[in-house]
């Protein structure tokens, strides 16, 4: 395999807005409800790298499923670079990595259920999404709603494992807190779904944009994260026991959806124009815009750490 495959298999601009905001934010719950001495930091490190390894599997589960739609993509202009097709690496060399990474996930999850006994569960969860997302046989991401029922899950999965392993408790704040993260995290992947609706239609896939084109798909769910924010308070508000915390979480949130909408807009009428006429710089404005979504997404998630350090309750 040569060495260019590395960054696109890590492919940091999809690692960190999910599992590494997740991370980070299941390190700021652990400590402001276990204080710094009461969180196990072993343990913490540990569930973190198997929630990073398995993100990077579902990576290179992603490019062998996609070879055929990747031929259509236009990755010049959205700056992707294709290892299969561009020979740097084989779909035996892919299958061969993800073999070894899948024995490592398993070696370090034994060790955390000698500690934590429901981690089992938590660890079917991640490759429920790692293999029903992006394995050819199951291929969930060739079908509509998957911005619904996976990705906002994706950030609530790991944050909620991260905590258990570092607490040992199921927080109800981690809970809430990274269903809203996840949230803002999936708008950009709603927009990426978007700027891909041409390409993917043509290799077969049935994502919501390709099945339902004339809906503002970005447009419709940062709205439907702004709601949620709102609709968040009052559960926030009692689980962290203080409404002052929980209101700056929901307004945080209500700031970065806004934002969220606003490129939206623009995507879907850039949408909109590429479906109907022959539009060559689409892929590559989408994906600016795209990426100041990714941005504000990394925003929240660091104001949401402040918010946690604001609160006062860490303990020493």
């Amino acid at each position: 395999m040569d060495r260019r495959a590395i960054p696109r298999i890590l492919r940091i601009e999809g690692l960190i807005p999910f599992t590494g905001c997740a991370v980070l934010l299941g390190l700021f719950v652990s400590v402001h409800e276990a204080g710094l001495s009461g969180t196990d930091w072993v343990l913490f490190c540990v569930a973190a790298a198997v929630a990073f390894l398995i993100h990077i599997d579902a990576h290179i589960w992603n490019d062998i499923m996609d070879l055929d739609t990747d031929r259509r993509e236009k990755s010049r202009e959205t700056g992707r670079d294709r290892p299969l097709l561009l020979g740097w690496a084989t779909a035996g060399e892919y299958r061969a990595l993800s073999a070894g990474v899948v024995a490592l996930v398993l070696l370090l999850a034994g060790f955390l259920t000698l500690q934590r006994p429901l981690m089992p569960i938590l660890l079917a969860l991640g490759l429920f999404f790692d293999y029903g997302y992006n394995h050819p046989r199951i291929a969930l991401a060739y079908r509509p709603f998957t911005e619904f029922y996976i990705f906002p899950w994706l950030v609530v999965g790991v944050t909620v494992t991260v905590v258990y392993a570092a607490t040992g408790a199921f927080s109800p704040s981690a809970f809430i807190l990274a269903f809203l993260l996840g949230l803002v995290s999936t708008c950009f992947v709603v927009s990426m779904m978007r700027r891909d609706a041409v390409s993917d239609r043509l290799g077969g896939k049935q994502t919501s944009s390709v099945r339902y084109p004339g809906l503002p798909h970005a447009t419709i769910y940062a709205v439907i994260t702004l709601a949620a924010a709102a609709l968040a308070f009052f559960p926030l508000a009692r689980a962290l026991g203080d409404p002052r915390p929980a209101l700056a979480f929901v307004l945080t949130t209500a700031v970065v959806a806004i934002t969220d909408t606003a490129l939206g807009v623009r995507i879907d009428r850039l949408t909109a124009r590429a479906m109907r006429t022959d539009f060559p710089a689409f892929e590559g404005l989408a994906n600016r815009l795209m990426l100041l979504q990714v941005n504000a997404a990394l925003a929240g998630a660091g104001i949401f750490c402040i918010i946690l350090l604001a609160a006062g309750r860490i303990a020493h």
